[in-house]
């Protein structure tokens, strides 16, 4: 997409490398990418983005069922199904629009890690990445219309967007077609940052983010 075109204070198409498609509704959905997005059709929003890192370790015997989680060490561990380590911690402390992953993360993960699990010393890990993860001042999505007509968000889902996909679905499709929120999204409008209406859900991700 190259951008949106917006008359009148309301969405009136799209414009792609493939040529212009017309719409009245378009949906954001896209994390990380948010901002580059609301800058089309000029809608503020309080979101930051912090890259968010994770990586894996070779491939191990089963050992671990279950996923561990450390509030005070801040890292979350559990193995695939390929007996593979997954194992990522805390956001990186500062705003960055970037997916690159780094050597101080990897350390200091791997340090925590071995607080818990001094046993896994000698093993090495085969990769590690980075997203980048939308954050809003109350740790909540937003979710549903915008002043621009026509132009809904899905966004602020920061850590933990992935365990509410099959419910962002079923509510945001309803709230594109009837053209108002659906009621179990109200609380998560864009404008509640106006109202002092902050909805506070920074233990959702069970991890210290």
């Amino acid at each position: 997409m190259e951008g949106i075109k917006v008359e009148g204070g309301a969405v009136c198409g799209v414009e792609t490398d493939r040529g212009f498609i017309r719409t009245n509704r378009v949906l954001s959905a896209v994390a990380g990418y948010t901002p580059r997005i609301t800058q089309m059709v000029g809608v503020r929003t309080p979101l930051v983005i912090q890259p968010l890192q994770a990586c894996v370790t070779e491939p191990l015997k089963p050992w671990l069922d279950q996923i561990v989680v450390s509030a005070n060490l801040h890292l979350y561990v559990s193995q695939s199904s390929r007996g593979e380590l997954v194992m990522g911690a805390a956001l990186d402390p500062y705003e960055l629009h970037s997916e690159r992953s780094t050597l101080d993360f990897v350390e200091g993960l791997a340090d925590h890690l071995l607080d818990l699990f001094p046993f896994l010393g000698g093993v090495k890990v085969n990769r590690q990445w980075a997203g980048m993860s939308d954050m809003t001042p109350d740790f909540s999505p937003i979710m549903g219309r915008t002043p621009v007509a026509g132009f809904y968000l899905d966004s602020g889902w920061g850590t933990w967007g992935f365990k509410a996909t099959p419910v962002c679905g079923t509510t945001m499709a309803y709230t594109l077609v009837h053209g108002h929120e659906h009621e179990l999204i109200r609380s998560f409008t864009l404008d509640r940052f106006e109202q002092f209406a902050l909805v506070g859900e920074k233990g959702a991700a069970s991890v210290g983010h």
